[in-house]
């Protein structure tokens, strides 16, 4: 009672035996050749290459005069550098002899007009700056027998 009966089709087909063999297949697309998958993959793969190609050299084309820029202020500021260096230098040393107890005589008399007493003043002339021009014209000649102008002053 409770078993199974067998269906019966609603739209029988004129021959039973055919109905077994035909399957339903999934419609395909029609299928392309592989050469011509192969030759859109390689064409999409150049146009990628050539665009990123194309970016890079007109990046570095925009890129040379500014790094050219860079190095020519670099050079002009190790110049600098090495000026300020050798100022510094300079004023590294002053500042030593400024502060060096054994040079503080030195400094005094040369930042002061007054002089120790016990040193003598030693002023050198030259014999343009002794004699006046009008002088020389009225010279005797230098054959005479006097003695030549001393260049050390008298104590």
């Amino acid at each position: 009672m409770n078993a199974l009966q067998p269906q019966h089709d609603p739209f029988p087909s004129p021959n039973p035996s055919r109905r077994h063999r035909v399957r339903r297949q999934p419609r395909r697309l029609p299928q392309r050749s592989p050469h011509h998958t192969l030759a859109v993959e390689t064409t999409v793969k150049l146009g990628v290459n050539l665009l990123l190609a194309t970016t890079a050299i007109i990046t570095l084309a925009r890129l040379i005069p500014y790094n050219t820029q860079q190095q020519a202020d670099l050079v002009r500021l190790e110049a600098e550098v090495k000026e300020a260096s050798t100022k510094v230098a300079g004023l590294q040393e002053d500042f030593d002899r400024h502060f060096d107890p054994q040079q503080a005589v030195t400094v005094m008399q040369e930042q002061n007009i007054r002089f120790n007493p016990k040193q003598r003043q030693v002023v050198w002339l030259t014999p343009e700056t002794q004699k006046p021009e009008a002088e020389e014209k009225t010279k005797p000649s230098p054959d005479t027998s006097q003695p030549a102008d001393s260049a050390i002053a008298p104590d």
